[in-house]
């Protein structure tokens, strides 16, 4: 009874053995690594098993040795410069002039202060002149007109005996347009002036 037991076992545990390994063969897949960082098995099916970084292949077309690049400073910014007469830069320049009372000559500081003026006007000749003749509130206001049109030429005949070659205009506010509105000698000597605007030539 034994022997025959004995032999049934004989055949049937290298059968049980064989059928399972069999089992365990059919599950294993080949892989194969794609461009895509995905793995796909033999059945085409893909397999997430292994990370893309352990499968993709090296960059290609870099070389290992490059050269040193050479990082130049830019070049300056060139700005163009406008080709036109610095008038605000002349205005600040151009001081008023300062008459007596009832008078229209010119003192000494208002001819070095039109000497001052004339070397500003040379270095800008395109630009127009505008000489206002003012007055201080004494006076009707047809006289003030007058003593302002008079201050007005006196300051342009000494800028053209100085040399300038600007075109000049004149006018006369007379006692209308006053920059000082107090009744005191302080402010009268402030209005009596013929004042210096330079304009741009269009």
């Amino acid at each position: 009874m034994k022997s025959a037991t004995a032999r049934l076992m004989y055949f049937i545990v290298p059968v049980v053995f064989g059928a399972t390994s069999a089992m365990s063969g059919c599950s294993k897949k080949t892989v194969v690594a794609t461009t895509t960082g995905s793995e796909v098995s033999q059945d085409g099916k893909p397999d997430q098993a292994k990370p893309a970084e352990a499968t993709s292949k090296p960059l290609q077309g870099f070389s290992k040795t490059p050269a040193e690049e050479v990082i130049k400073a830019p070049a300056p910014i060139a700005v163009a410069k406008a080709d036109q007469p610095v008038v605000v830069a002349a205005q600040r320049v151009l001081a008023d002039i300062y008459f007596a009372f009832d008078k229209w000559a010119l003192s000494k500081e208002g001819k070095k202060n039109l000497a001052q003026s004339a070397e500003v006007l040379k270095q800008n000749p395109s630009a127009k002149l505008l000489i206002e003749g003012h007055c201080d509130e004494r006076g009707s206001r047809e006289y003030n007109l007058v003593l302002g049109e008079k201050r007005a030429q006196e300051t342009r005949r000494y800028l053209e005996a100085l040399g300038i070659k600007n075109p000049v205009t004149i006018t006369s506010f007379g006692k209308e347009r006053p920059v000082c509105t107090e009744h005191n000698e302080s402010c009268y000597w402030k209005n009596r002036r013929a004042h210096l605007v330079v304009e741009e030539s269009k």
